[in-house]
């Protein structure tokens, strides 16, 4: 094989190796949250907390997959999605625990994780080379779950920054939380239209691919229809 061979080779390993152990990760913590029940809030942070911590902050890798171009996702929307995520877990959740007893977190986790489920198989299928004959179910999730998931997830992720915000609120030695959780409180809006918007985009191109590929399908049969005749 020649060098650009070998690369390419590698790239594709190491992203098949990547999102499948992502997959793994994802589908534990959806599972584990599952399996508490609904009523279980309080103790979902117990339970998943730290390991939620480890798999979102191993997302960080993604960013730099978009920056050397090992993968053709924006670089804004990637590191936008992947920080809002970090400050979550870790200035939110991990800073004050005591926000994570409400529905909020298990909301979040499970908007989190039904995505990320869906998102690594798609991934991983693709880098397979799978026919999407044989996973029109993953790209069909993919391409209309996040209609009712990403608003889940923001709805959940701000309404932790608000508990978040009056606790910190609360304590006089916590001012620069509060200060930035208002930040975060005007900045969450936006920065979700902008996610959902993207991720509308995405779903028009995917369906404008597949009316494209119709058409040169049902174009080809006629020509060759045609020359029979």
């Amino acid at each position: 094989m020649d060098r650009a061979t070998t690369i390419a080779f590698y790239k594709a390993k190491y992203l098949l190796m990547y999102n499948v152990t992502s997959w793994c990760a994802w589908a534990y913590v959806t599972y584990m949250v599952a399996m508490s029940g609904t009523k279980e809030y309080a103790g979902n942070y117990k339970l998943i907390g730290d390991y939620l911590l480890l798999v979102q902050s191993c997302a960080i890798l993604e960013v730099f997959h978009a920056m050397f171009g090992l993968v053709r996702s924006p670089v804004a929307t990637t590191a936008m999605q992947v920080s809002s995520r970090l400050i979550m877990v870790w200035l939110v959740c991990d800073a004050f625990p005591m926000v994570t007893s409400s529905w909020a977190y298990t909301g979040m986790v499970v908007a989190w994780g039904i995505t990320e489920i869906v998102r690594y198989a798609y991934y991983s299928m693709n880098l397979i080379g799978v026919d999407n004959d044989y996973y029109w179910f993953v790209t069909f999730c993919r391409y209309h779950f996040f209609y009712v998931l990403y608003p889940l997830g923001a709805y959940s992720e701000y309404k932790l920054i608000q508990a978040a915000l009056e606790v910190a609120k609360s304590n006089p030695d916590q001012a620069g939380y509060a200060t930035m959780f208002r930040v975060f409180t005007w900045v969450w809006p936006p920065a979700f239209y902008i996610m959902y918007t993207h991720m509308q985009k995405q779903r028009s191109k995917f369906i404008m691919s597949g009316a494209l590929d119709a058409k040169e399908a049902r174009e080809s049969g006629a020509v060759a229809e045609k020359k029979r005749n």
